[in-house]
Protein backbone atom coordinates (compact mmCIF):
# COMPACT_ATOMS: atom_id res chain seq x y z
CA UNK A 1 0.00 0.00 0.00
CA UNK A 2 1.55 3.35 -1.04
CA UNK A 3 1.75 6.43 1.17
CA UNK A 4 -1.05 8.25 -0.66
CA UNK A 5 -3.51 5.39 -0.04
CA UNK A 6 -2.60 5.32 3.66
CA UNK A 7 -3.26 9.05 3.95
CA UNK A 8 -6.66 8.65 2.28
CA UNK A 9 -7.69 5.82 4.63
CA UNK A 10 -6.58 7.80 7.67
CA UNK A 11 -8.56 10.81 6.56
CA UNK A 12 -11.69 8.69 6.01
CA UNK A 13 -11.43 7.25 9.51
CA UNK A 14 -11.14 10.71 11.08
CA UNK A 15 -14.13 11.95 9.08
CA UNK A 16 -16.21 8.87 10.05
CA UNK A 17 -15.34 9.32 13.72
CA UNK A 18 -16.37 12.97 13.60
CA UNK A 19 -19.73 12.11 12.04
CA UNK A 20 -20.37 9.26 14.49
CA UNK A 21 -19.68 11.46 17.49
CA UNK A 22 -22.03 14.13 16.18
CA UNK A 23 -25.00 11.75 15.80
CA UNK A 24 -25.88 11.29 19.43
CA UNK A 25 -29.33 11.90 20.85
CA UNK A 26 -28.60 15.60 21.14
CA UNK A 27 -25.66 17.53 19.80
CA UNK A 28 -24.11 19.30 16.88
CA UNK A 29 -23.29 17.77 13.54
CA UNK A 30 -20.12 19.41 12.18
CA UNK A 31 -16.39 19.11 11.72
CA UNK A 32 -15.31 22.18 13.62
CA UNK A 33 -16.03 25.71 14.72
CA UNK A 34 -15.84 27.00 11.16
CA UNK A 35 -18.96 25.09 10.04
CA UNK A 36 -21.58 27.40 8.61
CA UNK A 37 -24.72 25.38 9.51
CA UNK A 38 -24.19 22.69 12.17
CA UNK A 39 -27.17 20.39 12.80
CA UNK A 40 -28.57 19.65 16.25
CA UNK A 41 -30.33 16.35 16.92
CA UNK A 42 -32.93 16.14 19.68
CA UNK A 43 -35.84 14.08 20.97
CA UNK A 44 -38.95 15.29 22.75
CA UNK A 45 -41.98 13.60 24.32
CA UNK A 46 -45.43 15.04 23.67
CA UNK A 47 -47.64 15.53 26.71
CA UNK A 48 -50.86 13.53 26.47
CA UNK A 49 -54.13 13.71 28.35
CA UNK A 50 -56.48 10.77 28.21
CA UNK A 51 -59.86 9.39 29.19
CA UNK A 52 -62.33 6.59 28.47
CA UNK A 53 -65.30 6.86 26.11
CA UNK A 54 -68.09 4.32 25.67
CA UNK A 55 -69.11 4.52 22.05
CA UNK A 56 -72.71 4.20 20.98
CA UNK A 57 -73.97 2.34 17.90
CA UNK A 58 -71.44 -0.47 17.46
CA UNK A 59 -72.73 -2.36 14.44
CA UNK A 60 -73.36 -6.07 14.97
CA UNK A 61 -75.53 -6.82 11.93
CA UNK A 62 -74.62 -9.20 9.10
CA UNK A 63 -70.98 -9.71 10.11
CA UNK A 64 -70.65 -13.42 9.34
CA UNK A 65 -70.99 -14.36 13.00
CA UNK A 66 -73.25 -13.82 15.99
CA UNK A 67 -72.08 -13.97 19.59
CA UNK A 68 -73.63 -16.14 22.28
CA UNK A 69 -72.43 -16.78 25.81
CA UNK A 70 -71.45 -15.27 29.11
CA UNK A 71 -68.09 -14.32 30.58
CA UNK A 72 -66.91 -12.82 33.86
CA UNK A 73 -63.61 -12.38 35.63
CA UNK A 74 -61.62 -10.74 32.84
CA UNK A 75 -61.46 -7.29 34.42
CA UNK A 76 -63.70 -5.84 31.70
CA UNK A 77 -66.97 -6.70 33.43
CA UNK A 78 -69.57 -9.44 33.21
CA UNK A 79 -70.45 -9.90 29.53
CA UNK A 80 -73.61 -11.46 28.14
CA UNK A 81 -74.28 -12.12 24.45
CA UNK A 82 -77.19 -13.54 22.48
CA UNK A 83 -77.52 -13.90 18.72
CA UNK A 84 -80.42 -13.36 16.31
CA UNK A 85 -80.69 -15.04 12.94
CA UNK A 86 -83.33 -15.31 10.22
CA UNK A 87 -83.88 -18.52 8.22
CA UNK A 88 -84.08 -18.81 4.44
CA UNK A 89 -87.08 -20.96 3.50
CA UNK A 90 -85.35 -21.91 0.24
CA UNK A 91 -88.78 -22.65 -1.22
CA UNK A 92 -87.48 -23.12 -4.77
CA UNK A 93 -85.70 -26.31 -3.71
CA UNK A 94 -88.64 -27.94 -1.94
CA UNK A 95 -89.48 -31.42 -3.21
CA UNK A 96 -92.98 -32.74 -3.74
CA UNK A 97 -93.88 -34.66 -0.61
CA UNK A 98 -96.53 -37.37 -0.31
CA UNK A 99 -98.63 -38.57 2.60
CA UNK A 100 -96.34 -41.61 2.90
CA UNK A 101 -93.17 -39.56 3.44
CA UNK A 102 -92.07 -39.62 7.07
CA UNK A 103 -90.04 -36.99 8.89
CA UNK A 104 -87.31 -38.72 10.88
CA UNK A 105 -85.28 -35.94 12.51
CA UNK A 106 -84.10 -32.37 12.08
CA UNK A 107 -80.70 -30.92 12.89
CA UNK A 108 -79.15 -27.47 13.02
CA UNK A 109 -75.61 -27.64 11.63
CA UNK A 110 -73.15 -24.80 12.14
CA UNK A 111 -69.52 -23.79 12.69
CA UNK A 112 -67.88 -21.86 15.50
CA UNK A 113 -65.54 -19.12 14.26
CA UNK A 114 -64.70 -17.23 17.46
CA UNK A 115 -63.81 -17.99 21.08
CA UNK A 116 -63.23 -15.17 23.54
CA UNK A 117 -61.42 -17.52 25.94
CA UNK A 118 -59.24 -19.87 23.90
CA UNK A 119 -58.08 -21.98 26.86
CA UNK A 120 -59.26 -25.57 27.12
CA UNK A 121 -61.20 -24.88 30.33
CA UNK A 122 -64.24 -23.13 28.86
CA UNK A 123 -65.20 -24.97 25.69
CA UNK A 124 -68.62 -26.33 26.70
CA UNK A 125 -71.46 -24.68 24.79
CA UNK A 126 -75.02 -25.32 26.00
CA UNK A 127 -76.83 -23.87 23.01
CA UNK A 128 -80.52 -23.03 23.12
CA UNK A 129 -82.46 -21.65 20.14
CA UNK A 130 -85.76 -19.87 20.82
CA UNK A 131 -88.27 -18.36 18.43
CA UNK A 132 -88.18 -14.60 17.88
CA UNK A 133 -91.48 -13.06 19.00
CA UNK A 134 -91.75 -10.14 16.56
CA UNK A 135 -90.96 -9.27 12.96
CA UNK A 136 -87.28 -9.31 12.02
CA UNK A 137 -86.72 -6.95 9.08
CA UNK A 138 -83.38 -6.46 7.37
CA UNK A 139 -82.21 -3.33 9.13
CA UNK A 140 -79.30 -1.76 10.97
CA UNK A 141 -78.74 -3.45 14.30
CA UNK A 142 -76.17 -2.54 16.96
CA UNK A 143 -74.87 -4.38 20.01
CA UNK A 144 -77.55 -2.73 22.15
CA UNK A 145 -80.42 -3.86 19.89
CA UNK A 146 -82.82 -6.58 21.05
CA UNK A 147 -85.87 -8.41 19.75
CA UNK A 148 -88.60 -10.12 21.75
CA UNK A 149 -87.83 -13.74 22.63
CA UNK A 150 -90.67 -16.24 23.06
CA UNK A 151 -90.58 -19.24 25.39
CA UNK A 152 -90.82 -21.61 22.42
CA UNK A 153 -87.63 -23.67 22.41
CA UNK A 154 -86.85 -24.66 18.82
CA UNK A 155 -83.52 -26.46 19.28
CA UNK A 156 -81.02 -27.36 21.98
CA UNK A 157 -77.79 -29.23 22.48
CA UNK A 158 -74.72 -29.46 24.70
CA UNK A 159 -71.42 -29.39 22.84
CA UNK A 160 -67.69 -29.30 23.44
CA UNK A 161 -66.05 -26.88 21.02
CA UNK A 162 -62.65 -28.17 19.96
CA UNK A 163 -61.99 -26.92 16.42
CA UNK A 164 -63.03 -24.07 14.15
CA UNK A 165 -63.15 -26.32 11.09
CA UNK A 166 -65.63 -28.77 12.63
CA UNK A 167 -69.37 -28.87 11.99
CA UNK A 168 -71.48 -28.97 15.16
CA UNK A 169 -75.11 -30.13 15.36
CA UNK A 170 -78.02 -29.74 17.77
CA UNK A 171 -81.45 -31.37 17.68
CA UNK A 172 -84.51 -29.44 16.54
CA UNK A 173 -87.84 -29.84 18.34
CA UNK A 174 -89.88 -32.33 16.30
CA UNK A 175 -93.21 -30.64 17.01
CA UNK A 176 -92.02 -27.44 15.34
CA UNK A 177 -90.27 -29.38 12.59
CA UNK A 178 -93.40 -31.42 11.85
CA UNK A 179 -95.40 -28.22 11.35
CA UNK A 180 -92.92 -27.08 8.72
CA UNK A 181 -92.74 -30.49 7.06
CA UNK A 182 -96.54 -30.85 6.92
CA UNK A 183 -96.91 -27.30 5.62
CA UNK A 184 -94.53 -28.02 2.72
CA UNK A 185 -96.30 -31.30 1.95
CA UNK A 186 -99.76 -29.69 2.05
CA UNK A 187 -98.74 -26.70 -0.13
CA UNK A 188 -99.70 -24.36 2.68
CA UNK A 189 -99.28 -20.74 1.53
CA UNK A 190 -97.21 -20.04 4.65
CA UNK A 191 -94.44 -22.14 3.14
CA UNK A 192 -94.72 -20.93 -0.46
CA UNK A 193 -92.78 -17.68 0.03
CA UNK A 194 -90.19 -16.16 2.32
CA UNK A 195 -92.61 -13.42 3.33
CA UNK A 196 -95.23 -15.92 4.46
CA UNK A 197 -92.66 -18.02 6.27
CA UNK A 198 -91.31 -14.98 8.13
CA UNK A 199 -94.78 -14.44 9.54
CA UNK A 200 -94.75 -18.01 10.88
CA UNK A 201 -91.13 -18.00 11.99
CA UNK A 202 -89.22 -14.67 12.15
CA UNK A 203 -85.99 -16.39 13.22
CA UNK A 204 -83.88 -17.74 16.06
CA UNK A 205 -82.68 -16.24 19.31
CA UNK A 206 -79.51 -18.13 20.28
CA UNK A 207 -78.40 -18.29 23.90
CA UNK A 208 -75.85 -20.16 25.97
CA UNK A 209 -77.46 -21.60 29.09
CA UNK A 210 -74.63 -23.48 30.73
CA UNK A 211 -71.89 -22.98 33.30
CA UNK A 212 -69.04 -22.52 30.82
CA UNK A 213 -67.58 -19.01 30.99
CA UNK A 214 -67.06 -17.95 27.38
CA UNK A 215 -68.31 -15.99 24.37
CA UNK A 216 -68.80 -18.11 21.24
CA UNK A 217 -69.11 -16.92 17.64
CA UNK A 218 -71.60 -18.87 15.47
CA UNK A 219 -71.05 -18.70 11.72
CA UNK A 220 -74.00 -17.27 9.81
CA UNK A 221 -75.04 -17.35 6.17
CA UNK A 222 -75.02 -20.37 3.87
CA UNK A 223 -72.90 -22.42 6.31
CA UNK A 224 -75.69 -22.32 8.88
CA UNK A 225 -78.15 -25.12 8.04
CA UNK A 226 -81.44 -26.53 9.25
CA UNK A 227 -81.66 -29.99 7.70
CA UNK A 228 -84.88 -32.06 7.62
CA UNK A 229 -84.16 -35.78 7.29
CA UNK A 230 -87.10 -37.82 5.97
CA UNK A 231 -87.88 -41.24 4.51
CA UNK A 232 -89.58 -41.94 1.19
CA UNK A 233 -91.11 -45.44 0.57
CA UNK A 234 -90.06 -47.05 -2.72
CA UNK A 235 -92.11 -49.33 -4.94
CA UNK A 236 -89.84 -52.32 -4.16
CA UNK A 237 -90.63 -52.05 -0.47
CA UNK A 238 -87.44 -50.27 0.54
CA UNK A 239 -87.10 -46.68 1.70
CA UNK A 240 -84.88 -43.83 0.54
CA UNK A 241 -83.39 -41.26 2.89
CA UNK A 242 -83.68 -37.68 1.69
CA UNK A 243 -83.27 -34.14 3.02
CA UNK A 244 -84.70 -30.64 2.83
CA UNK A 245 -82.18 -27.94 3.68
CA UNK A 246 -82.77 -24.37 4.80
CA UNK A 247 -79.91 -21.98 5.51
CA UNK A 248 -79.16 -18.53 6.82
CA UNK A 249 -78.16 -17.25 3.37
CA UNK A 250 -79.33 -13.70 2.73
CA UNK A 251 -81.11 -13.43 6.06
CA UNK A 252 -80.64 -10.72 8.72
CA UNK A 253 -78.40 -11.43 11.70
CA UNK A 254 -77.07 -9.50 14.66
CA UNK A 255 -76.02 -10.00 18.26
CA UNK A 256 -76.80 -8.21 21.50
CA UNK A 257 -73.72 -7.73 23.71
CA UNK A 258 -73.72 -6.10 27.13
CA UNK A 259 -71.15 -5.69 29.89
CA UNK A 260 -71.79 -5.01 33.57
CA UNK A 261 -68.75 -2.98 34.68
CA UNK A 262 -69.97 -2.23 38.21
CA UNK A 263 -67.18 -4.29 39.83
CA UNK A 264 -64.35 -3.08 37.58
CA UNK A 265 -61.89 -0.18 37.52
CA UNK A 266 -64.19 1.39 34.92
CA UNK A 267 -67.43 1.32 36.91
CA UNK A 268 -67.78 5.08 36.47
CA UNK A 269 -68.30 4.62 32.71
CA UNK A 270 -72.09 4.48 32.50
CA UNK A 271 -73.11 6.81 29.65
CA UNK A 272 -72.21 6.69 25.98
CA UNK A 273 -70.54 9.64 24.29
CA UNK A 274 -69.00 11.08 27.48
CA UNK A 275 -65.27 11.25 28.19
CA UNK A 276 -64.39 9.94 31.66
CA UNK A 277 -60.97 11.29 32.59
CA UNK A 278 -61.02 10.64 36.35
CA UNK A 279 -59.98 7.00 36.09
CA UNK A 280 -57.10 4.97 37.51
CA UNK A 281 -56.49 2.97 34.32
CA UNK A 282 -57.43 3.15 30.67
CA UNK A 283 -59.23 0.52 28.62
CA UNK A 284 -59.91 -0.53 25.05
CA UNK A 285 -62.44 -3.29 24.36
CA UNK A 286 -63.93 -4.47 21.10
CA UNK A 287 -67.59 -5.40 20.85
CA UNK A 288 -68.89 -3.32 23.74
CA UNK A 289 -67.32 -0.14 22.33
CA UNK A 290 -64.87 1.02 25.01
CA UNK A 291 -62.04 3.20 23.67
CA UNK A 292 -59.32 5.42 25.09
CA UNK A 293 -59.41 9.03 23.97
CA UNK A 294 -56.14 10.95 23.59
CA UNK A 295 -55.67 14.70 23.48
CA UNK A 296 -52.49 15.31 21.45
CA UNK A 297 -52.80 19.10 21.28
CA UNK A 298 -49.32 19.45 22.80
CA UNK A 299 -48.17 18.96 19.21
CA UNK A 300 -49.22 22.57 18.69
CA UNK A 301 -46.78 23.73 21.37
CA UNK A 302 -44.04 21.65 19.76
CA UNK A 303 -44.82 23.12 16.35
CA UNK A 304 -44.78 26.70 17.67
CA UNK A 305 -41.43 26.30 19.44
CA UNK A 306 -39.73 24.25 16.72
CA UNK A 307 -40.81 25.92 13.51
CA UNK A 308 -37.55 25.01 11.75
CA UNK A 309 -37.46 21.42 12.98
CA UNK A 310 -36.98 18.51 10.58
CA UNK A 311 -38.91 15.53 11.93
CA UNK A 312 -36.86 12.39 11.37
CA UNK A 313 -39.18 10.03 13.26
CA UNK A 314 -42.35 10.39 15.30
CA UNK A 315 -43.18 7.22 17.19
CA UNK A 316 -46.24 6.30 19.21
CA UNK A 317 -46.04 3.54 21.85
CA UNK A 318 -48.81 2.12 24.02
CA UNK A 319 -47.85 -0.27 26.79
CA UNK A 320 -46.90 -2.45 28.37
CA UNK A 321 -50.54 -3.44 28.69
CA UNK A 322 -52.05 -4.96 31.81
CA UNK A 323 -52.04 -8.69 32.49
CA UNK A 324 -54.87 -10.78 31.06
CA UNK A 325 -56.22 -14.10 32.38
CA UNK A 326 -54.96 -17.24 30.68
CA UNK A 327 -56.73 -17.84 27.38
CA UNK A 328 -57.56 -14.19 26.71
CA UNK A 329 -55.74 -12.11 24.10
CA UNK A 330 -55.65 -8.37 23.45
CA UNK A 331 -56.66 -6.95 20.07
CA UNK A 332 -53.98 -7.79 17.51
CA UNK A 333 -54.15 -4.34 15.90
CA UNK A 334 -55.16 -0.87 17.04
CA UNK A 335 -56.12 2.18 14.96
CA UNK A 336 -55.99 5.89 15.74
CA UNK A 337 -59.40 7.20 14.72
CA UNK A 338 -60.07 10.92 14.54
CA UNK A 339 -62.70 12.38 16.85
CA UNK A 340 -63.70 15.70 18.40
CA UNK A 341 -65.64 17.15 21.32
CA UNK A 342 -68.69 15.08 20.36
CA UNK A 343 -66.79 11.88 21.26
CA UNK A 344 -67.92 9.98 18.17
CA UNK A 345 -66.07 8.39 15.30
CA UNK A 346 -66.05 10.48 12.12
CA UNK A 347 -67.39 8.78 9.01
CA UNK A 348 -66.55 9.93 5.50
CA UNK A 349 -68.18 8.06 2.65
CA UNK A 350 -68.63 4.95 4.78
CA UNK A 351 -65.02 4.89 5.99
CA UNK A 352 -63.88 5.97 9.44
CA UNK A 353 -61.42 8.86 9.44
CA UNK A 354 -58.10 7.85 10.94
CA UNK A 355 -54.44 8.80 11.07
CA UNK A 356 -52.93 7.24 7.97
CA UNK A 357 -49.78 5.22 7.38
CA UNK A 358 -46.53 7.01 6.67
CA UNK A 359 -45.99 7.94 3.05
CA UNK A 360 -49.63 8.31 1.99
CA UNK A 361 -51.85 11.36 1.76
CA UNK A 362 -52.68 12.35 5.34
CA UNK A 363 -56.31 13.13 4.42
CA UNK A 364 -56.89 9.87 2.56
CA UNK A 365 -59.04 7.07 3.98
CA UNK A 366 -57.73 3.81 2.57
CA UNK A 367 -54.54 3.28 4.56
CA UNK A 368 -55.20 3.68 8.29
CA UNK A 369 -52.17 3.40 10.54
CA UNK A 370 -52.02 0.02 12.25
CA UNK A 371 -50.37 -0.47 15.62
CA UNK A 372 -49.61 -4.17 15.90
CA UNK A 373 -49.27 -5.97 19.21
CA UNK A 374 -45.79 -7.15 20.21
CA UNK A 375 -46.15 -10.17 22.50
CA UNK A 376 -42.55 -9.91 23.73
CA UNK A 377 -42.77 -6.50 25.38
CA UNK A 378 -46.61 -6.33 25.41
CA UNK A 379 -46.72 -3.01 23.57
CA UNK A 380 -48.18 -1.45 20.45
CA UNK A 381 -45.78 0.73 18.45
CA UNK A 382 -45.84 2.50 15.11
CA UNK A 383 -44.58 5.58 13.29
CA UNK A 384 -46.76 8.67 12.82
CA UNK A 385 -43.98 10.65 11.15
CA UNK A 386 -46.03 11.77 8.13
CA UNK A 387 -48.84 12.97 10.39
CA UNK A 388 -46.52 14.98 12.64
CA UNK A 389 -44.76 16.52 9.64
CA UNK A 390 -48.11 17.60 8.20
CA UNK A 391 -49.03 19.00 11.63
CA UNK A 392 -45.85 21.08 11.79
CA UNK A 393 -46.44 22.30 8.25
CA UNK A 394 -50.03 23.18 9.22
CA UNK A 395 -51.25 20.99 6.37
CA UNK A 396 -53.51 18.84 8.53
CA UNK A 397 -54.16 19.12 12.26
CA UNK A 398 -56.44 17.09 14.51
CA UNK A 399 -55.90 17.08 18.26
CA UNK A 400 -58.22 14.29 19.44
CA UNK A 401 -58.01 10.59 18.57
CA UNK A 402 -59.45 7.31 19.77
CA UNK A 403 -57.34 4.23 20.41
CA UNK A 404 -59.69 1.87 18.61
CA UNK A 405 -59.47 -1.91 17.99
CA UNK A 406 -59.44 -2.75 14.28
CA UNK A 407 -61.85 -5.66 14.87
CA UNK A 408 -64.32 -3.64 16.94
CA UNK A 409 -67.40 -5.35 15.44
CA UNK A 410 -66.06 -8.91 15.26
CA UNK A 411 -64.49 -9.47 18.66
CA UNK A 412 -64.84 -8.85 22.39
CA UNK A 413 -61.10 -8.78 23.12
CA UNK A 414 -59.68 -5.93 25.14
CA UNK A 415 -56.73 -4.45 27.00
CA UNK A 416 -56.02 -2.19 29.94
CA UNK A 417 -53.17 0.26 30.19
CA UNK A 418 -51.67 2.59 32.79
CA UNK A 419 -52.15 6.34 32.53
CA UNK A 420 -48.39 6.84 32.10
CA UNK A 421 -47.91 4.08 29.53
CA UNK A 422 -48.86 6.15 26.49
CA UNK A 423 -46.06 7.94 24.65
CA UNK A 424 -45.44 9.98 21.54
CA UNK A 425 -41.77 10.74 20.92
CA UNK A 426 -40.47 13.02 18.20
CA UNK A 427 -36.89 12.61 16.98
CA UNK A 428 -35.94 15.73 15.09
CA UNK A 429 -33.07 17.85 13.88
CA UNK A 430 -32.60 21.55 13.13
CA UNK A 431 -29.98 24.01 12.04
CA UNK A 432 -28.50 26.01 14.86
Amino acid sequence: MNLLAKIRIGGALILGLAIFNSCEEKGDFGLGSDDVAPIEFDVESISLSSGIVWLDSINSANLGRVFVGEHSGSGFGDMTAKGYMGLDLNEASHPTLTADDILDSVKINFNINFLYDTSSANRSLSLRAYKIGESFPSDRYITRSELIQTNELIASGDLSIERFDSVYSVDVDLNWAQQVFDGIRDDNVTFDSQLGFNGFFPGFVFRHEGTSDNIFGITTGANFEVVFYYSVPLTDGNTANRTITMTGAGQPTFHHLTSDRSATDFAVVQETGIEYDQVSRLVVQAGVGLVTKLDISDLERFANTNDNAIVNLAEVTFGPIGDLPQGLSPPSTLLLLLTDERNTVISDGGALRAIQEDGVNVISQGFPLQLRYNETDRTYTSSITSYVRSYLNNTFRRNEVFIYPSNMNLSANGLTIGLDDLQIKIFYSRLR
